[in-house]
């Protein structure tokens, strides 16, 4: 496989940059599951030294992408759909539990942030909105698209924050089916052809904010599994 199939590094980022390099690829196929890899190829095909895929390694050994299966042998990890649908499952049901000790356990300030945060995300998708009404849905929003997902993950990452347990966030980190990195790459690959939908999931988080702010334990922790569920399905299925 030639090198560049992997697509150039850029200079700034290398670790960060090596990551979603790796992901990209493991994604698109060019990385293919149960293939062996090492550090030295890798950098060879991304043009940089062995230090930053290392890093980005490691962080893809975390996310059970890249499986360790010797002191130097490393391999892509090959899950079956069987396997994805249960990785799917326990993110669902961990996001669920947050959503249900974030009722339980945010501080004012806290809930604060995430109001904060939605007020902003509303912001730019009424530009959104003014955009396409002037230029229609051909209309260039990328960026703005892409302001508004950062927002949203945000703002899932407060609710985990407002729990106040990191063994339950180190647990669910690990049980994410999709990094953030995919997520946004997924997410803008199929928005503009399910745009009702998207939309729709856009409100969900004003009624998970709703019932945080009326501290309902149980509207929390089933709206958090409904809205996580029906995102990574779509995702798995795209």
């Amino acid at each position: 496989m030639s090198t560049d199939a992997l697509g150039p590094v850029e200079t700034t980022s290398l670790a960060d940059q090596a990551y979603r390099r790796l992901r990209d690829a493991i994604r698109d196929g060019v990385l293919r599951p149960g293939e062996k890899i090492t550090e030295r190829d890798l950098a060879s095909r991304l043009g940089v030294s062995p230090t930053p895929v290392r890093e980005a390694l490691r962080q893809l050994v975390h996310e059970k992408v890249v499986e360790r299966v010797g002191p130097r042998a490393l391999r892509i990890a090959a899950h079956s759909p069987a396997a994805r649908s249960e990785i799917v499952e326990a993110e669902v049901r961990l996001s669920g539990l947050m959503a249900r000790l974030a009722a339980r356990n945010a501080t004012a300030d806290q809930l604060t942030g995430l109001v904060s945060l939605l007020a902003q995300a509303d912001l730019i998708v009424a530009e959104v909105e003014k955009t396409v009404a002037e230029q229609g849905l051909d209309a260039d929003v990328a960026d703005q698209l892409t302001a508004v997902f950062h927002k949203l993950r945000l703002f899932h990452h407060q609710v985990e924050e407002c729990v106040g347990n990191p063994v339950l966030e180190g647990l669910l980190n690990q049980a994410r089916a999709f990094s953030d990195e995919e997520r946004l790459d997924l997410t803008m690959k199929i928005a503009p052809e399910r745009a009702e939908e998207f939309r729709a999931r856009y409100h969900e988080h004003r009624e998970l904010l709703d019932a945080l702010l009326e501290r309902d334990e149980d509207r929390a922790e089933e709206l958090a599994a409904r809205h996580h569920r029906a995102a990574l399905v779509q995702l798995s299925q795209s």
